[in-house]
């Protein structure tokens, strides 16, 4: 139009195509700078992405999470079935340490009552008689005087 209308010397025609052509090329410029701005897909391509690699991290973090919560109560099983063996194995062995007491003590009670009977076989524990004492008057036995110490008169102090 631009072309035709200048051979045919139209200016109106000229610049009216001019302008026509100005506002195409202006539409599709502003069409592909819209397009350049608002065109997200590859940030929303790498948004899903990190979405997907936060949802795993999630999802291993939970499985991970009950498995330290099976763990603990599986350890907490084993320890009470270890303080229940424990307690069995102590019981036993308390009973097993009473028996055997039980038993030594009599033994040596036997041994005590034995030594006892051979030591009254023995007379040890009969009453040993005195001689008889005749009828003689027993004087006390004298005792020599005691010298009386000498009162201390040093300082002022007097003694007994």
């Amino acid at each position: 139009m631009i072309l035709r209308s200048a051979t045919l010397h139209n200016p109106a025609g000229s610049i009216g195509g001019a302008c026509l052509v100005m506002t195409g090329l202006s539409l599709i410029i502003l069409i592909f700078v819209r397009r350049w701005i608002c065109d997200t897909r590859d940030e929303r391509r790498a948004l899903a992405d990190t979405q997907r690699q936060a949802q795993a991290e999630q999802t291993r973090f939970l499985a991970l999470q009950a498995a330290q919560v099976n763990e603990m109560g599986r350890l907490t099983q084993e320890r009470k079935a270890e303080r229940a063996r424990n307690a069995a194995i102590l019981k036993a062995e308390r009973e097993k340490i009473r028996a055997e007491f039980e038993n030594t003590r009599a033994k040596e009670l036997s041994e005590a009552f034995q030594t006892g009977a051979e030591m009254e076989r023995a007379g040890v524990f009969k009453k040993r008689q005195q001689p008889v004492r005749g009828n003689l008057l027993t004087f006390p036995k004298k005792q020599a005087a005691a010298p009386e110490a000498e009162r201390s008169r040093e300082h002022g102090v007097v003694g007994p």
